[in-house]
């Protein structure tokens, strides 16, 4: 953190372009890798006896999708509205073998090149989400990328409108445990950080940064077979 410290007040939005963004020729070659990946989810996912679902819309999040990436490790989700989710109870019923289409298609596309960047699939641990990472051929920055089958609670929500009540009461209704759909809402996180002042996005890196510098994050997944 000397480095911040250092750092005059005025000068702290030139040192977080500077420093802390993620590097603009890796997030490009991820958002392309990611932008591959959505297109084959929305064409393969459709096909004929490929899979029993459509894709209705994909939304990105994550740090990188709300523009609060730090350089060098960064997170980003795609959550994956789908037809067959007529309710939040058919999203919890239908996960586990969703998620498992979900790999296949993933391992698939995986074993194509991508541009620039390394592929990693690890073990999953049962969650309610598929993992992967993207990594630069130095390995100085990378990407993990979470797959999110999901529920579409919101619809076509407009610029800055707010979901109907019966959202809510449905998802309490549910019997749900907290968190569980999480996902669902992500577009409203999502235009939330997006809306905010770019003063606010970067002190959300600086405050990355001191805890990077306080605890580092793991940078070994375990490979998956």
């Amino acid at each position: 953190m000397d480095d911040v410290y250092r750092t005059p007040a005025a000068a702290l939005d030139s040192l977080v372009a500077r420093s802390l963004q993620p590097c603009p020729e890796f997030l490009g070659a991820a958002r392309r890798a990611l932008g591959t990946l959505a297109a084959a989810l929305r064409e393969r996912g459709g096909r004929a006896g490929a899979q029993p679902w459509r894709v209705l819309k994909i939304a990105k999040g994550g740090s990188a999708g709300r523009g609060t990436a730090l350089r060098g490790g960064c997170d980003s989700e795609l959550v994956i509205f789908l037809d067959c989710f007529k309710s939040y109870k058919d999203e919890g019923a239908q996960r586990a073998e969703t998620l498992s289409k979900l790999r296949t298609l993933l391992r698939s596309w995986g074993q194509e090149p991508i541009p620039g960047l390394s592929f990693e699939l690890p073990r999953q641990d049962g969650a309610r989400v598929l993992r992967f990472r993207l990594a630069s051929s130095d390995l100085e920055n990378w990407m993990d990328v979470s797959l999110v089958p999901a529920f579409d609670a919101l619809g076509q929500l407009s610029s800055n409108a707010k979901p109907a009540p019966h959202v809510y009461s449905t998802l309490l209704q549910s019997g749900c445990q907290g968190g569980e759909h999480a996902a669902c809402f992500s577009e409203l996180r999502r235009d939330f950080v997006n809306t905010r002042p770019t003063k606010l996005k970067s002190l959300i890196l600086l405050v990355k940064h001191w805890y990077r510098q306080v605890r580092p994050p793991p940078r070994v997944l375990a490979p998956g077979s």
